[in-house]
């Protein structure tokens, strides 16, 4: 299969429409590390699933309503490993070049620079 060619200012578009749906600051709640590095955050669990709700409602025309679910699963991948290790992260902290790299790792896309 072909990935895919997205644009980063297209990306850039989803991945602000998506950190939108979070609040400033996050929270992880209580934290419980399990075996393999696993850590279960219940009030990030919470939040997440409202932005998930969202992605899967939103209404999106052509490719930002093709990656919108990708984009919204990256991102809160990236909130979810930095908050094992923080009491709090505020979304503007999330770095937009951090996130395209992870984003473009995917098999399915390739982001488009330029």
């Amino acid at each position: 299969m072909t990935p895919t060619d997205v644009p980063v200012d297209k990306l850039r578009e989803a991945f602000e429409l998506v950190i939108a749906q979070w609040p400033p600051e996050i929270t992880p709640g209580e934290k419980t590390f399990h075996l393999g590095g696993c850590c279960n955050m219940r009030e990030l669990n919470r939040v997440r699933q409202a932005v998930e709700d969202w992605a899967i409602s939103a209404d999106a025309e052509g490719l930002l309503d093709a990656i919108l679910g990708s984009v919204e699963h990256y991102v809160g991948t990236c909130i979810h490993a930095a908050l094992q290790n923080l009491t709090i992260l505020r979304v503007q902290d999330l770095d937009f070049d951090a996130f395209c790299s992870r984003f473009d790792g995917h098999p399915n896309y390739r982001v488009i620079r330029g």
